[in-house]
């Protein structure tokens, strides 16, 4: 079957415009997190080297697999430094991409590497995919910083104010997660609780959908000049359809 150019131009139109659509799946979340780490070097610099952690923990074994992609990181002030430490199904690094996945063969997954001292702000976006179902303990994913107060080749997370008391991020996975389920928390102490170090924080956002919305607009476009192209096609001289009908 033959399908004028006007009408397969209008269907790929409507084909752009469904793939610039954010896809509407509650499992999937993306945000922006940013780790204020400047008193770090200020408080905390007899503890150093330091230390950026990621961790993925299966919640049961009812749970699906589940996995988080790190990516777009920016250190501001220095860079991540030598390589990363890795476990379970952990992979990648602070210079590329992050990424996690729980199931029942990876339970426990962690990737921990070390930044120059004199960093003052770490971002990068996370995107977490949970499929769910969702049924008794959940899958978590947290994010924290270490030291070395406990000694060398002995990095351990900073006191915060988490419920655990270890970490600056905490998200539960859910399959109907928004970014307002994402929990961010303050440093308190050093890992050893000797030295206080206030001020390392987190906090989130959500990222702007620059790439979508740009999709979708040339979408619009392409739909325009093709409904015009066809108007004109079918009525070459420009005339109204009343006057064509009088």
């Amino acid at each position: 079957m033959k399908i004028a150019l006007p009408n397969r131009l209008m269907l790929l139109a409507a084909a752009i415009a469904l793939t610039a659509i954010p896809t509407l799946q509650a499992q999937s979340l993306s945000f922006l997190v940013d780790l204020n780490t400047a008193s770090l070097n200020t408080q905390d610099s007899a503890n150093a080297p330091f230390y950026l952690d990621f961790q993925l923990n299966y919640g049961n074994s009812a749970n699906a697999a589940s996995t988080v992609t790190l990516s777009n990181f920016t250190l501001t002030g220095g860079s991540a430094l030598g390589s990363p430490v890795v476990s379970g199904s952990a992979s990648g690094s602070l210079t590329s991409t992050v990424t996690l996945s729980a199931n029942s063969t990876h339970p426990f997954n962690e990737l921990y590497q070390q930044f120059s001292p004199n960093v003052t702000d770490i971002t990068f976006q996370a995107t977490v995919l949970e499929p769910g179902p969702n049924v008794g303990a959940p899958t978590g994913f947290v994010t924290g910083v270490f030291d070395s107060s406990l000694g060398a080749g002995s990095p351990a997370q900073l006191y915060t104010t988490a419920p655990d008391a270890e970490n600056l991020l905490t998200l539960n996975l859910n399959a109907s997660n928004t970014v307002a389920n994402v929990n961010t928390y303050t440093s308190l102490f050093s890992a050893d609780g000797s030295t206080t170090v206030t001020g390392v924080t987190a906090t989130v956002a959500v990222p702007e959908p620059a790439t979508t919305a740009a999709l979708f607009g040339c979408a619009v476009v392409l739909t325009a000049f093709c409904v015009r192209r066809y108007g004109k096609q079918r009525n070459p001289q420009g005339r109204s359809v009343l006057a064509l009908q009088s």
